[in-house]
């Protein structure tokens, strides 16, 4: 696999990559000896050591050697800019305000992966930086965390094809996304995450109405609120950051049967929209979501089906433009339910903006609710879980 697209490729497509099994032998293979890495990208990794740490190496002709017209950056917070101009730019700016002048290299760990004969990945490259500030005072030391995506353009020649760099301010978000990573290689369905958990999970009792709220990130994060949103509620949240619906159907038995709920409420493919796990159709959402919905009813299991929330665009991978697409997964959703007699549950009425994208002040990035938009959600879950037990 040849990364050719203009525009670059981001982080989620080369997950996709790994994820996919259609990887030559060597795909995903972790080479511990630098003996072993395809020729050239050592060499290039001491380049991109002298520029990162050393203000005056990083000239434009540097860049131009390192840096092809294809590269992505994405910096710590997700901001992406594509092509070798915006590099440019973004590395100018930094240079700019001595932000990396006198870095100091403390530790430099790697992982190197094959993804296939011309593609490698490098990953969890730790700098611990002191950087001066233009008042001369030194600014607090900051780790941070680089991914590199190398692509062979010639025999022995490779270049930077991605970029991506995050420091402690993210470290959460940068842990996060390795443990996201590394799952997708070995787990991809994340059946491990919950595993534990559940086994812990008692029966419910004889008069629980015992609730599983299921799906992505939106849900996760969620759960942490049941407490308080929810108090004395027996609600459990099994949702997975960055999951999309075929993930999800994976581990409906174990994350949602196998916990004998009364209801479960499904909340999913934005991430399917998203193209988390690769290109999909509004058709095959839908079949998943059939799915599970047909696997709860064998199991005496009552379904909520809850629309997906409204995005206008998406973050990591802008351009898709999800509204129109979103709205057309929950009309569909709305009349199956109807059909077969779940319960559908309508957030995004009640959370949407005059662009069909997500109302100022519920979420913090335009997907991710933010605690109001919890708020808002809340309320309309309680009723639709009502109804469904009175089913």
């Amino acid at each position: 696999m040849v990364l050719t697209t203009k525009a670059g490729r981001n982080l989620v497509y080369l997950l996709v990559i790994m994820a996919s099994a259609r990887i030559p032998a060597a795909g995903g293979q972790i080479l511990v000896q630098q003996s072993d890495w395809p020729p050239g990208v050592q060499a290039l990794l001491e380049r991109f050591d002298s520029t990162a740490s050393s203000a005056t190496t990083l000239d434009p002709a540097g860049r131009a050697a390192l840096f092809t017209d294809d590269a992505t950056f994405l910096n710590a917070f997700g901001t992406r800019v594509d092509g070798r101009p915006a590099l440019d730019s973004t590395w100018a700016r930094l240079y700019r305000g001595n932000q990396f002048r006198q870095a100091r290299i403390e530790r430099l760990d790697r992982r190197v992966r094959v993804l296939s004969p011309d593609l490698v990945l490098v990953d969890h490259l730790e700098r611990l930086t002191g950087q001066g500030a233009g008042t001369g005072r030194a600014s607090p030391p900051r780790m941070t965390h680089i991914t590199l995506v190398l692509r062979q353009i010639r025999p022995a020649d490779w270049r930077i094809v991605y970029y991506r760099a995050g420091d402690n301010r993210n470290l959460d978000l940068e842990r996060q996304q390795r443990l996201t990573q590394d799952a997708l290689e070995n787990d991809w369905a994340n059946l491990a995450k919950y595993r534990d958990a559940n086994a812990k999970l008692s029966p419910p009792g004889p008069n629980e109405s015992r609730v599983v709220f299921y799906g992505n990130s939106i849900t996760e994060v969620w759960a942490q609120h049941f407490p308080t949103m929810f108090p004395g509620k027996p609600y459990i949240g099994r949702g997975i950051s960055g999951q999309t619906t075929p993930q999800m159907l994976v581990r409906f038995n174990q994350d949602v049967v196998a916990l004998r709920p009364k209801v479960v409420v499904i909340l999913a493919g934005t991430n399917d929209i998203a193209g988390n796990t690769g290109p999909s159709t509004i058709e095959m959402i839908e079949d998943n979501l059939r799915s599970m919905t047909e696997i709860a009813n064998a199991n005496g299991i009552r379904v909520v089906l809850s629309s997906v929330l409204p995005v206008y665009d998406y973050p990591w991978r802008p351009g898709l433009e999800p509204a129109p697409k979103i709205m057309a997964l929950n009309a569909w959703m709305k009349a199956y339910a109807a059909k077969v007699g779940a319960t559908y549950l309508d957030y995004h009425s009640a959370m949407q903006d005059a662009r069909h994208g997500m109302r100022e002040g519920l979420a913090s990035d335009g997907v991710h609710p933010t605690e109001a938009g919890y708020r808002v959600m809340a309320p309309l879950a309680e009723k639709a879980i009502a109804e469904a037990l009175r089913r």
